[in-house]
Order: structure tokens, then sequence, then C-alpha cells
């Protein structure tokens, strides 16, 4: 279990538990499969038990816990072919978003969208990875924002929480990294051109991840999942 959390009175007892775990899960900072003890978390917040059952509720609907009957609450498990499948959606929900950009939002959406790209270009190599990974995320939800569809950007909010780890772990290797800013040009320029539908293909390329890629990072997460065990 992490360290003691800093209280949160702003929070209600249900948000901070929910936010406490959510960090955790996303994190794996609760190995995948592991059994969360209710008490120990409720004692860790200085709270009942209560909201931190209702709070682990929330995230087996957000899909970052499982519960079984008479068993209680774990952390979900790492799964390639799930990785592949989320990778999946996500191309499907940003490329449907592209494609349906009003025109009257084009011009100042891609201004942002270009704002984006460059401040993360710029801080490529002086930022800590967590920070490149929120802006990679940043561009990647405002570029489905664009639409106007609020629930899609609700929906691959959830699914970037189930890959982020993932997701980390392909933005460390340098060669991915630079291709995927190059990608984020590439898709800014069709935008700046009015070319829609070269855009979409252009994100769908992008999101694109083979079965072969996913079992490696899958087995790359584990390992650094597992280290500080093993250590």
């Amino acid at each position: 279990m992490a360290a003691e959390p800093v209280p949160s009175p702003a929070l209600s007892s249900v948000e901070r538990a929910y936010e406490f775990l959510r960090r955790m899960a996303i994190e794996f900072e609760i190995k995948p499969g592991e059994r969360l003890n209710e008490g120990e978390i409720a004692g860790l917040l200085k709270m009942s038990r209560a909201p931190v059952r209702e709070a682990m509720n929330r995230l087996v609907s957000e899909d970052l816990l499982t519960v079984v009957p008479n068993q209680g609450f774990s952390c979900r498990r790492l799964s390639a072919s799930e990785i592949v499948s989320l990778f999946e959606v996500r191309a499907d929900l940003e490329a449907a978003a592209v494609s349906r950009i009003p025109q009257a939002e084009l011009a100042r959406g891609v201004a942002e969208l270009a704002a984006l790209s460059a401040a993360l270009r710029r801080d490529v190599k002086k930022a800590a990875m967590e920070t490149l990974v929120d802006r990679d995320e940043a561009f990647h939800l405002h570029l489905a924002g664009l639409s106007g569809n609020l629930e899609r950007v609700a929906m691959l909010k959830t699914i970037n929480a189930r890959i982020r780890f993932v997701r980390r772990i392909n933005l460390e290797d340098p060669p991915r990294m630079k291709r995927a800013l190059e990608e984020h040009q590439e898709i800014v320029d069709s935008l700046k051109a009015g070319n829609l539908p070269e855009a979409a293909q252009r994100v769908r390329r992008h999101l694109s991840l083979s079965a072969a890629d996913a079992a490696a990072f899958v087995n790359q997460a584990l390992t650094r999942i597992y280290a500080t065990t093993v250590a």
C-alpha cells in the first residue's frame, strides 16, 4: 500500500477515496490481480469503509478494479488482447471525432491543437515523462473535443486511464516518441488544409497497435510493476 495520502478537505470522503485508489490503479501501485483490503484503506484514509466501498464500485464501473462476489475487490489484470482492443476503440472514437469537426470550429481548433503539439515538442527533452504523457493525452482529448461531442471525450478519458501505464512505456522509447511527434504534426497539417478524411486516416494510423507490440509493452509493464517486489 502507498504512503499515507495528504488529506483534501474540499473533497468528500468518497471523492478522496476515489482519487486515491484511481491513481494507484492507473499506475499499478496495486499489483494486477491483487486484492484490496477495505479496512486497511479506510484506516489509511481515516474514514469508514462505506465511502471506500462506494469508490471501489465506481472504479469497477470504469474497469480499473474488478469485483468477485464473496471475494472482494482487486486490481485489473494486464492483457495484451485487451490493450489492442482498447487502442482500436480509441482510434475509432478519435477518427470519428475528427471527421465531424464543424468547419466553423476548424481554424480555432487547429491553432490550439498546434500549440499543444509545439509545447510537447519543446519540452520533450526536459520534462518528466509523466508531464509528457499528460501533454500527449491533452493533445488527443482536445482533438476529440473539436467535434463538440463531450460524451465521446468522456469515453476516451476512461480508456486513457486503462491504457496509461502502457502508453507511458511506449513514449519512453525515444524513436517512438519522435515518431509520435511527427505524426501529431501530420494530423495538424491535414486539419490546416481542411482535409478531414486525411486527418482521420492519419489518426487511425497514429493510434494503430499490433498484437506483437501490445504483448511487448505488457511484458515491459509487468517487469516494471513487479521490479520493486523482486528488489
